[in-house]
């Protein structure tokens, strides 16, 4: 678990993290400086870098992600792997702020449907989340912890959208429970929601929520509880569940659930395998991902094919 009050990453390690990405140092010895195009670099080399994987939970004997900057720090940079939003966007709040970049984070709801057109439901406070201020005081999301997410920061701002390698997001502003009973006489909440271009029908354009927050600032004991439930509550959508996905420079997304494999580009699902065996899996992991079990994590994977 992460301590209550933690040092921040080094200079030294700041360095180190800009070389696991490949991010392009315009001087060896100097740090990039905290712009927008700086902040849009980072969100791309971090993307196409470090995994969304869910291995601490099927291959570790803690079953669970631990968040302490140590522990981030070696999983991403010496063992070469990835994390969740928890550890994800922490490691990047750390990243932007050893930069020297302003940032809070917050937590957010998803309330991504399972297929389109599903109602939209909003649950509990499970994803971590970025937010950047720039010197002109635009604020700006950065996540890299949502699976197959944008590749480019999103502007604060009703309507703002990015597009590239044929995919889009967007972020809106929506609220929520507005047709609930006012009890304590306050106003439907606002909230600022991440969303998915799903391509067009008869009715134009189909977009779908991804995850909604607002800018409040949360706190470590509260991203302590949410990485907790979502690791051990039996109505976390991980339970159980193995899922790996990364980004490819040419903007392809590898995305491994559980024994189905896809490779998505701009245009939709390019490649679709369903996987009959433990093996096929594992050279997957290794081919598409890079990742192979140590010795130590087949003492406690959990989730084999038999």
């Amino acid at each position: 678990m992460a301590s209550l009050a933690e040092e921040h990453y080094t200079q030294e390690q700041i360095f180190a993290i800009l070389h696991r990405i490949n991010f392009p140092l315009k001087k060896p010895n100097a740090l990039p400086e905290p712009t927008l195009e700086t902040l849009r670099e980072l969100n791309y080399r971090c993307m196409t870098s470090i995994p969304f994987e869910l291995l601490s939970l099927r291959a570790t004997k803690a079953r669970c992600v631990d968040l302490s900057l140590d522990a981030i720090y070696d999983r991403i940079i010496n063992k070469n792997r990835g994390g969740w939003c928890f550890s994800l966007n922490k490691f990047a709040y750390e990243l932007l702020r050893g930069i020297g970049f302003t940032v809070q984070y917050t937590l957010g709801r998803v309330c991504k449907p399972l297929r389109y057109g599903d109602p939209i439901v909003y649950l509990g406070l499970s994803h971590r989340v970025t937010i950047v201020r720039l010197s002109d005081d635009s604020k700006w999301v950065f996540d890299i912890g949502f699976g197959p997410t944008s590749f480019y920061p999103l502007k604060l701002e009703d309507g703002f959208e990015v597009e590239y390698f044929g995919h889009r997001r967007r972020i809106a502003k929506t609220t929520h429970n507005e047709e609930e009973p006012h009890l304590l006489g306050r106003p439907a909440e606002e909230l600022w929601q991440v969303q998915e271009y799903m391509g067009e029908d008869k009715d134009g354009e189909r977009w779908t929520p991804c995850y909604a927050f607002t800018e409040q600032q949360y706190y470590a004991i509260d991203c302590d509880i949410g990485n907790f439930w979502a690791s051990f509550s039996p109505n976390s959508v991980f339970n159980g569940e193995l899922w790996v996905v990364n980004a490819t420079q040419d903007g392809h997304y590898n995305v491994l659930i559980n024994r189905t494999f896809k490779i998505r580009s701009g245009k939709g699902t390019i490649e679709s395998i369903t996987i009959e065996t433990e093996q096929q899996r594992q050279d997957i992991l290794k081919m598409y991902f890079g990742i192979e079990l140590t010795e130590e994590e087949w003492k406690y994977y959990d989730i084999t094919i038999e």
